[in-house]
């Protein structure tokens, strides 16, 4: 039994098999597909790496088979698998309602005019920044903290030699931080929505270190936040993960142990993979 897992980030999705692709598409029937990256599902033709990222806050609400089933066939994984998604902690109560949209399930979609058939077996769901812990090749020796910064959410996890101790998710992410950036250049004269400043990043166009006092603000709240749960974050190896890490870790490490994660865009992936194949999910058992 194939096992897979995938992390649908606001910015990113990203699956354990080293695949991570932009999470920004719009449906268009009219359009032509020659030379587009397209998925046809439901009589609907999605182009992805157009359109608007999905400002959405609740995950479960947000349209989650067009990325997955997107991102499976770039993972090249089709056919009867157990799967492994990812949930902010603070949304897992309603796990349910990503899994029964799945669990038993057959889908048939094309991407890219290949076709693809997939049963969803098993469906589980993991805590976004719990899962990457998993990731740590040494994990059951100190105080270790995992700070897991993503588009809309930031996870911070509390381990005791391998024990979570504590959580706290915050409603704090890079979509914030992009949005104030997009607002500063606006105010410069510029046209820019949170899209362009993703782009102009990753195409070095502008730099991070431009605008440090945006950063300085959001990290100074996530860490006024977090005391609510975890009043003593210091003790802590912090480390970070998700697509905000490498843009905070110059501000955090002013004050706290700091560093980021190995491979840490696909670090839940990672983590939530070896969760899943020490349950079985590998083979034909069923994670609880």
């Amino acid at each position: 039994m194939k096992l897979i897992t995938v992390d649908i980030g606001s910015f990113n999705i990203k699956t354990s098999e080293g695949v991570i692709l932009e999470n920004r598409f719009e449906l268009d029937n009219n359009a032509e597909v020659f030379g587009a990256e397209v998925l046809n599902y439901d009589g609907n033709n999605y182009f992805f790496g157009r359109g608007e990222f999905n400002k959405t806050f609740s995950k479960v609400h947000k349209e989650i088979e067009v990325p997955l089933f997107y991102s499976l066939a770039k993972s090249n994984v089709s056919g009867k698998i157990n799967l492994i998604l990812h949930l902010p902690a603070s949304q897992m109560t309603m796990k349910n309602l990503i899994i029964d949209r799945l669990q038993g399930h057959e889908f048939t979609y094309k991407v890219n005019s290949v076709e693809y058939k997939t049963i969803f077996n098993k469906v589980g769901v993991l805590r976004e920044g719990w899962s990457s812990f998993y990731s740590l090749s040494k994990r059951n020796d100190g105080l270790i903290a995992i700070m897991d910064i993503g588009g809309r959410t930031t996870d911070i996890f509390t381990f005791n030699n391998g024990i979570n101790e504590k959580e706290k998710s915050l409603a704090i992410g890079m979509m914030d931080v992009f949005s104030d950036i997009a607002d500063k250049l606006n105010g410069q004269g510029e046209n820019r929505r949170l899209e362009d400043i993703h782009k102009l990043l990753a195409n070095e166009i502008i730099n991070i270190d431009e605008f440090e006092d945006v950063i300085y603000k959001y990290a100074a709240k996530i860490i006024n936040d977090v005391k609510v749960t975890i009043d003593n974050l210091g003790d802590y190896k912090i480390y970070l993960t998700g697509g905000g890490a490498e843009y905070f870790i110059n501000v955090l490490d002013k004050k706290f142990r700091v560093e980021i994660m190995n491979n840490n865009l696909c670090s839940n992936c990672t983590g939530s993979y070896n969760i899943g194949k020490a349950k079985g999910l590998d083979k034909w058992w069923r994670l609880d």
